[in-house]
């Protein structure tokens, strides 16, 4: 007796799948990987084009004294851009394979060697290829320098720029921190003050300390660069490193009689009396001095600015 398998009867039809052949397989890969390449490009080109604008972004914010925020944006596209643009061209150029080769002896074939050629050639048309990208990459660090110009051009005075020029200028009255002007009748001798042009008050490169010596204790070539009855004016910044010279020292013991400006940051000492020159400490150069004159009324003036740049010396100054 045939007996038959229920389980033959309940089976499900399976449908069957025709195996997919290497050539179908390679054809789909080479089709996904098209599209990713593209992907890639379009994201450098995009990349790149927000690098151009966030360093125009920068520098438009430098110029128009908006950098408390827009500059620091600017200047994030303008890199993150340029980073995200080259890794997005790597990818589109197949530069992110992972490949393990075992160490061979070092020596090629010469069809190695014509391989290896043949590459480098290829590499070479793909990219010149791509004038979008190329240019694209130009300009993103174009507009990078061009962001930072600002910053870079913020980092201090130019040797020969504002440090030769201050707020001194023919007629200009000498007045206290309070606003007051000085009379030349006025005053004791072996007194310090400090001054600013009349309307610059508080103005850094401007700082002179006045001093009122007996007039016999100056040498000729202070007279001759703007002492005035007594009267003798100096930058109050040290050539030495930019402190403020604040302390007056004043000795008439015999057999010297001892007149002397002091920075108290590095030590820095200079003769008054003779043109401010550096009698001790760091300080190479002597104070810049400033000329004086008199107005209708009696009130110290300057004659004009100094006569060199103030503060420290540079390195075209040696």
């Amino acid at each position: 007796m045939t007996q038959f398998d229920d389980a033959e009867d309940d089976a499900t039809p399976v449908t069957a799948q025709r195996p997919v052949s290497d050539e179908a397989r390679s054809e789909w890969s080479s089709v996904a990987h098209e599209d990713m390449n593209l992907r890639a490009y379009r994201a450098a080109i995009v990349a790149f084009v927000v690098a151009v604008g966030g360093g125009l972004l920068a520098a438009i914010a430098y110029w128009t004294s908006e950098t408390e925020t827009l500059l620091g944006v600017g200047l994030a596209l303008a890199l993150g851009g340029i980073g995200f643009g080259l890794v997005s061209w790597s990818k589109y150029l197949d530069l992110d394979e992972h490949v393990v080769q075992q160490r061979e002896p070092l020596r090629t074939t010469p069809q190695q060697d014509a391989d290896f050629e043949e590459q480098v050639e290829v590499g070479r048309q793909t990219v010149g290829r791509r004038k979008l990208l190329v240019g694209l990459l130009g300009g993103s660090f174009v507009s990078l320098a061009i962001g930072f110009v600002g910053p870079v051009g913020s980092l201090g005075p130019r040797p020969r720029g504002e440090r030769d020029s201050t707020g001194w200028a023919p007629g200009r009255r000498l007045v206290t921190l309070d606003g007051s002007p000085v009379d030349l009748s006025s005053g004791i001798f072996d007194q310090l003050a400090t001054v600013f042009p009349d309307g610059m008050i508080g103005r850094d490169d401007s700082q002179v300390v006045l001093l009122r010596l007996r007039p016999e204790l100056l040498s000729e070539r202070t007279i001759d660069d703007g002492a005035l009855d007594g009267w003798v004016a100096y930058s109050k910044i040290c050539t030495h490193a930019g402190c403020s010279v604040g302390l007056f020292g004043v000795d008439d013991r015999e057999p010297d009689v001892v007149r002397q400006l002091v920075c108290p940051c590095h030590q820095s000492v200079f003769d008054p009396t003779d043109g401010a020159r550096p009698v001790g400490g760091p300080a190479t150069r002597s104070l810049p001095q400033l000329s004086l004159g008199v107005d209708d009324e009696g009130f110290l003036v300057s004659n004009h600015d100094f006569d060199r740049p103030v503060g420290p010396i540079t390195w075209d100054e040696g």
